[in-house]
């Protein structure tokens, strides 16, 4: 009896890990509400166990929250993201660094609702943790250098992002390679900070190279490279009326 039901419990947090992951899949191909209902569904199953795993129920919040982000659904998001801190730090066996990865994504969601001293708190919390932590894991201290690189941009602190975008981005290429998008998503930015600073070759350049991964890796269709191919054509405009 005990055997069948623990069989039956690990089948279906299976399943439920299994749905997180296509969730993921379709996040990153832009198929956003095929994605939400995948999480949704993981959630449900997760939470209808007798034993719900909290961990796994934390990361799916923490992925709901992150989809509604890249809908432009800030306060889906926040609430999302909120949800999944407030269950990962009351596990007391809880990692710091996965508590971190909650805090940047929450602190994300915040810099699209323009709430920035608390996102660049929950910033500066996280790459403590991730830097002082054991085993500091370069991907993730890339992440937030890129987020708040990008938040201290759109506060027109330039030469504070540039920095930490220029930091973001060696990070990204050691860890991920050259043709990662991630990667092109931290060029993005820094080409967006190296134009409002009117660097436009350097802007150009960052461009150029953002657009390439974009395109050779989700396709030239994505919304990453649409908005990129944007960015691009509004800086070489400005670059043209300059001269």
């Amino acid at each position: 009896m005990s055997i069948a039901g623990d069989t039956t419990q690990r089948d279906a947090v299976g399943l439920a890990a299994a749905l997180n992951a296509l969730g993921l899949r379709c996040k990153e191909a832009a198929n956003y509400d095929e994605g939400r209902a995948l999480y949704r569904r993981a959630l449900s199953i997760l939470e209808g166990e007798a034993d719900p795993h909290q961990g796994s129920i934390a990361t799916i919040y923490h992925n709901l929250g992150g989809i509604e982000h890249a809908r432009g659904d800030y306060a889906a998001a926040e609430l999302f993201a909120r949800r999944g801190l407030e269950i990962r730090t009351g596990l007391g066996a809880s990692d710091p660094r996965d508590i971190a990865a909650d805090l940047v994504a929450l602190a994300a969601i915040l810099d699209g609702r323009e709430e920035y001293d608390e996102a660049e708190r929950l910033y500066l919390e996280a790459l403590w943790v991730f830097e002082r932590g054991p085993g500091a894991n370069a991907g993730e201290i890339a992440v937030a250098l890129n987020d708040l690189g990008a938040q201290y941009a759109q506060r027109g602190q330039l030469e504070r992002a540039a920095d930490l975008l220029q930091s973001a981005a060696a990070l990204k290429k050691r860890t991920l390679g050259p043709r990662h998008p991630d990667l092109a998503v931290t060029l993005n930015n820094l080409a967006v900070t190296c134009r409002r600073r009117r660097a436009f070759a350097a802007a150009a350049a960052h461009y150029t190279e953002a657009v390439d991964i974009f395109e050779r890796s989700l396709g030239a269709d994505h919304p990453k490279a649409v908005t990129c191919r944007a960015n691009a054509t509004r800086c070489a405009r400005a670059r043209e009326a300059l001269t």
